[in-house]
């Protein structure tokens, strides 16, 4: 039963020193108060209530806990964390694209993953300590290598469907695909684009400085400007470009991690 994969008490091996460090979500704000979705067996209905210290999510039906912790939000994923002891966390990833959601109902299957990763040398920046049998792994939550590990992971499994997902279109709207406003829960080095649109000078300030090569893309794929970033506040010159909606990539070389958003060009 969903419910019971869910609801698994007995604790991993694979434990966290802390939580994901960014800030609480207030996942009423993400999800609503309440979450109706359909699996490929079962269909869940799961009260939601929040604060600014945690979020529990419980089944309706059974009252059972689902979740408690603290949710944080890092270049477009979710990170719910959960408290094993005073010491020690786990952690599973969640991401949601329109009405579907994948993650929530597999985070027991996220940490067997991690687990299988970490005991076969990959993700070494997470590692924090093993001891010689395996039997107990302490990691830390590197942002970085813990999203490229369950990034692609949780979309390989089959995505659970939101069936009152119109209710709350307005809670679901997300900040990477507007084109003004950036989300530094969703960006590590972007902090403002402005004036957007423009009719020719784009500046582009960054959270700190940082060697980043840029790249802005038309709607025919292309590239027809590009260069690099070195300082705080950057300036791009849009006043040769013809109207329309681009695509400005920032590309950090020595790690590959890349941040977009979208820009209009004015008259």
């Amino acid at each position: 039963m969903l419910t019971s994969c869910m609801s698994k008490t007995k604790h991993p091996i694979i434990t966290f020193d802390s939580p994901f460090p960014k800030k609480n979500k207030d996942l009423t704000n993400i999800l609503g108060k309440q979450l109706i979705i359909k699996t490929e067996s079962d269909t869940l209905t799961l009260n939601i209530t929040s604060n600014k210290k945690r979020n529990l999510i419980l089944n309706a039906e059974t009252g059972d806990t689902v979740f408690i912790g603290t949710v944080s939000k890092y270049l477009g994923m979710y990170y719910f964390n959960e408290q094993v002891n005073d010491s020690s966390y786990k952690i599973y990833a969640v991401k949601l694209t329109d009405n579907l959601i994948y993650g929530l109902t597999i985070n027991w299957i996220q940490q067997l993953y991690i687990e299988d990763e970490i005991k076969k040398g990959n993700n070494k920046k997470l590692v924090k300590y093993i001891n010689t049998d395996t039997t107990i792994i302490r990691l830390h939550p590197d942002k970085q290598e813990l999203r490229k590990l369950l990034g692609s992971f949780i979309i390989d499994f089959p995505p659970d469907t939101i069936l009152n997902f119109y209710e709350k279109s307005s809670i679901f709207m997300d900040t990477n695909n507007t084109l003004t406003k950036i989300d530094p829960e969703d960006y590590e080095y972007l902090l403002k684009a402005y004036p957007n649109p423009t009719s020719g000078i784009l500046n582009i300030e960054l959270q700190q400085k940082n060697k980043l090569v840029y790249k802005l893309i038309n709607l025919q794929g292309m590239s027809v400007l590009q260069g690099q970033f070195n300082d705080l506040i950057n300036r791009i010159d849009l006043s040769k470009q013809s109207n329309g909606i681009y695509t400005l990539t920032l590309i950090n070389l020595a790690n590959k991690q890349k941040e977009t958003i979208k820009i209009i060009k004015t008259k």
